[in-house]
């Protein structure tokens, strides 16, 4: 029902949306995830024409993806560096049969930027400074990874 209503351009509020995912991940929703209005906004603005290829960098749980597939005629890449959560977003978007969007596991330096049209990036590499909210122990904070993160994508 989420996704139909966002084919129909009805409002999904977040909390709605975050129960598609298992509870430790939905509850890091208000911290790392894109909210779905910010969402389907960016999506609308970065898809110019049918087809468009979107990188999302730090893609996390999906939702940019998700949404703005469901919402636009684009193409949605995600790349993640935490296995668990390219799963479980593919396994959402197969379940609700979204294929115009497609989760990388992969660290940003080995992705080519030239391959998409246009990038989203909502704050991926802050969790190696901020370490009040991590999203799991799978990746210790570096703020060293934050600096060369940024650096590669400048």
């Amino acid at each position: 029902m989420i996704f139909k209503a966002l084919r129909s351009n009805i409002r999904v509020d977040d909390s709605t949306f975050d129960d598609l995912y298992p509870s430790n991940i939905k509850i890091l929703g208000h911290r790392h995830w894109t909210p779905v209005d910010v969402a389907k906004m960016a999506a609308t603005y970065l898809v110019q024409h049918p087809n468009d290829k979107i990188l999302d960098i730090g893609a996390g749980a999906g939702k940019f993806c998700l949404v703005g597939a469901t919402c636009t005629e684009g193409i949605f890449y995600g790349v993640e560096q935490r296995e668990s959560l390219v799963e479980i977003s593919n396994e959402i978007a197969q379940k609700h049969q979204i294929n115009n969007v497609e989760f990388i596991h992969a660290n940003i330096d080995q992705i080519t930027f030239s391959d998409y049209d246009a990038f989203y990036f909502y704050n991926s590499f802050y969790e190696n400074i901020d370490t009040s909210c991590p999203i799991d122990n799978s990746i210790l904070p570096n703020q060293e990874l934050y600096y060369s993160y940024t650096e590669y994508l400048r």
